[in-house]
This record gives C-alpha cells, structure tokens and sequence, in this order.
C-alpha cells in the first residue's frame, strides 16, 4: 500500500486531508512543520507527500531538497493562492502537481490516482535508467552531460504517471524524441503513440481533427469522424507547434487538459 505525508501548518487541516488520502488507499502521516516532515520521512519514505507551502519554520519548497530518490516520491504542493509563478517554480522543482485551498476532492482523487504508479514499474525504470545511463543513452536520446542527465531525471519521473506533460526547447532540440521515450517508459507503451503537428493542419479543419465530428455537423460531415483524442485513448498524443493552434481552440484544448473530456464537433455529448 503507498504511503503518503501531509503537511500543513493547520493540524485540523492536515487531519482532514490525511483522512481524505487513506480513503483513496495510502497509508498516511501527518506533519504540522518541516522539522515534523523531515522526521516523519526519515522514519518512513513516503510514495507521495502533500506540501501545503506556508509552515512556521519555513517554506515548503525547502523540502524539495531534502527528498532523496525523487523517482520514487511525488510532491503534491498545497497553496492557499494560485499563481504563474508558484505552479512554474513547483513544476521546475519537480513537483507531480498542485492543489489550490479549499481543496477539490475530485481533483485529489484524480491526481493521487495519478501519481500511485504501480512499484514494479518504479523498479523497471530506475534499473532501465541506471543502465542506459553507463551508455550514455536514454531510450532514443543519447548524450552524458549534465543538462542531458537532467533530462532523463525528468523522463523517468513523469512517465510512470498519467500527468500531461510539457515539453520545451527550441526547433531540432528533440522534443518529440523526449515524447516518445516518456510514451515507451509508460504504462501506455502498449497503445498507440500519435505525434501532431499543429502548424501543419488548416485553421478550418484543426478543431474536427482534434476532437473528432458527428455525420452532418457541417458541410461535407458525411460520416462520423474520430479526433486525435480519440484514436489515441489509452496511449500518447504528442501535439508539436501548440502555439500555431488557433487561440479559441487552445482554450478548448486546455479544458481537456484540466477535465480529460470534450465534446466532437456537432455534439451535446462528453
């Protein structure tokens, strides 16, 4: 069964959350400090620890530091506030997520069920990293210098889990290569893997085949047609040149990012 630490400056709150996570299969601790938290790992590593970032001796993101083996443990960062730039620094850091107070049960529900990845997979792919590592390769990437390394690092631990994942750097850097080792290392490795460019598809016709249409939703709709989304159910849609989509259509696309349901061109139905 994983384990999970709760940390939160309230101990009411940190009780409530603890009880909200075992119900979802963890075993779970609660920390009120960092100095709690620093003790409580040291007793027992967590799967997963929940960091609410406002503690009396200290910040949360402190704690970063001192989680060893960081492709076994996933952070979940608690703010009372959202901002660009908590969620851009909690990503750089490492973190799985972030959960905004009051907490969303059903977004906790959907991240944990994300980030309690299977351990035999866990195992798989820090022997597979450990390995390819001594040959200076990772999956289809290749190169031993630290920035690389720091990618596999990066690669190995999103892939055991459902997150979307963003992939950035400039043109021929390889960030479909990257796509497709997370896809390979995945529990998806056995579905299919579907890379599109965005740019390359007119304005008129991206949104159908994105999502999919329904026969008769607009001229020339002669039968029912299944998006990307769909055909890639169950394994990797890497989308290239996201910033070429249409922009109404990006806030389309970030609906599915954050709920995981859409509607095909022509329907009422998700």
């Amino acid at each position: 069964m994983p384990h999970a630490l709760v940390v939160d400056d309230d101990a009411n709150a940190a009780a409530t959350l603890a009880e909200l996570v075992a119900n979802e299969g963890f075993t779970t601790a609660p920390a009120n400090s960092l100095q709690e938290a620093r003790r409580q790992m040291a007793f027992q590593r967590p799967d997963v620890v929940l960091l609410d970032l406002m503690l009396p001796d200290g910040s949360g993101m402190e704690l970063f530091q001192d989680i060893e083996s960081r492709t076994i443990t996933e952070i979940i960062l608690i703010t009372g506030h959202a901002s660009l730039e908590t969620s851009i620094e909690a990503f750089r850091l490492g973190a799985a997520d972030y959960l905004v107070k009051p907490i969303n049960v059903k977004h906790l529900k959907s991240i944990l069920a994300r980030v309690a990845r299977p351990s035999d997979l866990k195992a798989e792919i820090n022997s597979l990293r450990g390995e390819l590592r001594d040959l200076g390769r990772f999956g289809k990437l290749i190169g031993r210098s630290a920035a690389m390394q720091k990618v596999y690092d990066q690669i190995a631990r999103v892939a055991p889990t459902g997150v979307t994942v963003l992939v950035v750097g400039e043109s021929g850097t390889g960030k479909e290569l990257v796509a497709e080792t997370v896809h390979s290392l995945s529990r998806r490795r056995k579905q299919h893997f579907l890379a599109v460019n965005c740019g390359a598809i007119s304005p008129q016709l991206i949104e159908s085949e994105m999502f999919g249409h329904e026969k008769g939703s607009f001229t020339g709709a002669n039968r029912q047609h299944m998006g990307y989304f769909e055909r890639t159910h169950e394994g990797t849609l890497f989308l290239d040149e996201i910033t070429e989509m249409p922009q109404d259509l990006q806030v389309k696309l970030l609906r599915v990012l954050e709920t995981g349901t859409f509607m095909r061109v022509g329907s009422d139905q998700q």
